[in-house]
């Protein structure tokens, strides 16, 4: 039995399905080669692209996490997005690359040449837990079952941008159903980004991969994770300076 597939194939099913108690023992990841290997493989049998990239930390461990293709939905608008009950959602700020990046450019980027490749936006980051409520899944385990991204909705703002403007966001605001539930001025948790952009970049050379016109890089929530009610609800996500991002969820 391959290790890495069959881990996959449990989490796939989990995507659409039950939540798992965790992984067997044979098949936790024990290195985060083999967590990276593992999210590849579940989206091969998810027969999913790779969109976009969730950033960030896992006990100190710095990842990187794919976000499927098919479910990032840039400028929503009013039209409502069915999501499944027990979800989660995010308020975060992302970049959105405007153009196509070759592989070996791309593995020899640094991270002062993004704020030229790259739009500022604002994105909320669906989150599906693939692991039940009392699992105790380990960080590599999180980071094999991509941290429960879902999916994500954006929109692009027109403000330059720089690192030290990433490590020190502006204030946000989080409503849902026109009632104001996170109010957040404070430093983002995923301070300081820059070493998760070199060990993304690190990731793209060892992989010899590009980056697509339109691809996605989002780190860290500024807003917690507040619950989607089972029957869905409106939501304005306000971060200082940037145009609101508005995202309407059907009900399940």
């Amino acid at each position: 039995m391959d290790p890495i597939r069959a881990a996959a194939g449990l989490l796939a099913a989990a995507r659409d399905g039950d939540a798992l108690p965790g992984l067997p023992q044979a098949l936790r990841p024990t290195t985060l080669d083999a967590a990276e290997a593992i999210q590849h493989a579940t989206f091969a049998a998810l027969g999913e692209m790779i969109g976009g990239w969730k950033l960030g930390r896992q006990l100190g461990q710095v990842f990187s996490a794919p976000i499927p293709a098919s479910r990032i939905l840039a400028d929503p608008g009013e039209a409502p997005v069915p999501m499944p009950a027990a979800r989660f959602i995010e308020l975060e700020v992302a970049l959105r690359f405007h153009g196509e990046v070759a592989p070996a450019a791309a593995a020899a980027l640094r991270p002062e040449d993004l704020p030229g490749l790259a739009r500022l936006s604002a994105l909320f980051e669906l989150v599906q837990p693939r692991f039940e409520p009392s699992a105790e899944p380990g960080p590599l385990d999180r980071i094999a079952e991509c941290v429960g991204n879902h999916g994500a909705a954006l929109r692009e703002s027109p403000l330059p941008w720089s690192f030290e403007e990433l490590d020190a966001p502006p204030p946000v605001r989080l409503m849902q159903d026109g009632k104001v539930i996170v109010e957040r001025d404070g430093p983002h948790v995923a301070t300081p980004v820059r070493p998760l952009f070199e060990a993304w970049i690190a990731r793209l050379g060892r992989e010899g991969r590009g980056i697509a016109a339109g691809e996605v890089v989002t780190f860290g929530s500024l807003t917690g994770m507040p619950p989607v009610p089972p029957e869905g609800a409106r939501y304005r996500g306000e971060i200082g300076g940037m145009e609101p991002l508005l995202l309407t969820i059907a009900p399940a």
